[in-house]
């Protein structure tokens, strides 16, 4: 990923002199040429209606302890839509409502890895009603065709672009390679591969995994890894993909390592408590955070990913910018 005098013909002399000429004029051009936009700037100048709502019944509110120092320690995860999830979702939604993660404790901490949290049927007794999940909704063709559909669009609306407003809008794949041998894009907002026919969402940083035990046990989704490095995109393939965090994933990435094999605690009283999880829309309406996202058929999106890399003329894969989303801020 990334990461130069002896006597000449007369014709000599006037190329000679077209040369310096054309020199001398090269640095006053280069400080003419506009300066490259920044990630801020290019999400500023993004069109109003390219920025569109995430629904609140798809957020949750991870809560931690306050840190040593009384800050709080919060987190946003945006679950999938339904329309592109499967089973894992709609159980995790059932335990957050259960409110059956309060109390339980993150227990792994993998550097560059994975945070994981939850608890087993052994330990707290598990709601009713939770659905078990095959392997094959890991997979949904839903937002596969979403995500041509955007692509599609977003070629579009870049082509109009270039040749009729002077832009020099890069297309995605000049910017980004598609790896692990997955054809890749973006769609309602996220990022999106197809393999062998099937499509996903990836698993970049940030992503909520469920635990998957001996196949074709797949877990309930009571037990949920945080990716928090980019190790885990090996694992698109082989584990679930329920959401992602948009906010304060520095809390689950700035904690103790694990001590023993794999990121888990030795000791369990190491063990991190969990204050609560869940539904933003459980909240009263005027405590329920708000946020956007960048469309994924905006022009403005490749400018972002583009302001925001600079390791040469491919930059990495698709998870090396995440998708802008911004909080709304609400209005009196």
């Amino acid at each position: 990923m990334m990461t130069r005098n002896k006597s000449i013909p007369s014709h000599t002399v006037f190329s000679a002199m077209a040369a310096t000429t054309l020199m001398c004029a090269g640095p006053a051009s280069a400080q003419d040429e506009a300066p490259k936009p920044t990630p801020e700037q290019v999400l500023a100048e993004a069109p109003a209606h390219h920025w569109l709502p995430i629904p609140v019944n798809d957020l949750i509110i991870f809560t931690l302890p306050d840190d040593a120092d009384g800050n709080p320690r919060q987190t946003i995860i945006q679950l999938l839509p339904g329309q592109y999830s499967g089973g894992h979702v709609r159980n995790v939604r059932k335990l957050a409502k259960a409110r059956w993660w309060d109390d339980t404790k993150i227990y792994r901490v993998a550097k560059g890895f994975v945070t994981q949290f939850g608890g087993t049927p052994q330990s707290k007794a598990m709601p009713k009603g939770l659905e078990t999940v095959p392997e094959s909704e890991y997979f949904n063709s839903g937002i596969g065709a979403k995500r041509d559909a955007d692509m599609a669009a977003l070629k579009t609306a870049v082509d109009y672009s270039n040749e009729y407003q002077g832009t020099e809008i890069r297309p995605l794949m000049k910017i980004i390679y598609e790896n692990f041998g997955a054809k890749v894009g973006f769609g309602a907002g996220w990022p999106v591969g197809t393999k062998s026919g099937q499509s996903y969402p990836l698993l970049c940083r940030g992503s909520l995994s469920p635990a998957h035990y001996d196949p074709p046990d797949t877990g309930s989704g009571s037990e949920i890894s945080f990716i928090t490095g980019e190790q885990a995109r090996g694992l698109d393939l082989t584990f679930g993909n329920v959401g992602r965090v948009i906010e304060g994933l520095e809390h689950l990435v700035n904690l103790p390592l694990g001590d023993a094999p794999g990121g888990f605690f030795e000791d369990k009283k190491q063990h991190i408590p969990i204050q609560s999880i869940r539904l933003a829309s459980e909240l009263p309406v005027a405590d329920q955070p708000r946020f956007e996202y960048l469309a994924s058929y905006s022009p403005s999106l490749l400018q972002y990913i583009d302001a925001s890399t600079g390791y040469g003329d491919i930059y990495g894969n698709i998870c090396t910018v995440p998708v802008p989303i911004r909080r709304v801020t609400k209005t009196p």
